[in-house]
């Protein structure tokens, strides 16, 4: 992949006897690199890993015999890794950041479930969901691990 000012667009070269095709993006170390340096690629690619991962998750996820403490021990430690493998180096634009806020909920609403409250059904708010599961949000998980990352 080159990166600076285009003289020749797409066209390989050649060092010694190896040929170097030009690429607009390719992964490294499980990470996608791209020429404009855009993370909403590499976001979106960690959001289908772990819809994946939790898809893999799923009958653990339904069973009525698993406590939702176990449940959500398995999104903490098989799902979040997942989804922020990376975040250190992440800049979220904003578009970003909502697309993280509103994946995290809908695990945490099909762990938890809704509630009854006046003999109604009621859905969680992000904000019970946030108190019974004691983390984070997302984001805030991500920006803080790229202040941790800085040092």
């Amino acid at each position: 992949m080159h990166i600076g000012k285009e003289t020749a667009l797409h066209q390989d070269f050649a060092i010694g006897n190896y040929v170097f095709k030009r690429v607009d993006n390719f992964k490294y170390l499980s990470t996608v690199v791209n020429k404009m340096n855009s993370r909403s690629v590499e976001v979106n690619a960690r959001l289908i890993m772990a819809i994946r991962a939790y898809c893999g998750l799923q009958n653990h996820m339904k069973s009525r015999n698993i406590s939702r403490n176990i449940k959500t021990l398995l999104y903490k430690t098989l799902i979040r890794p997942v989804l922020t493998y990376g975040a250190e180096t992440w800049v979220l634009s904003k578009q970003d950041e909502h697309r993280l806020s509103i994946f995290e909920p809908k695990i945490l609403r099909r762990i938890y479930g809704p509630v009854i409250e006046g003999g109604r059904w009621r859905i969680r708010t992000n904000q019970e969901l946030y108190q019974l599961c004691g983390e984070n949000d997302i984001v805030n998980i991500c920006k803080l691990s790229r202040l941790r990352w800085a040092g």
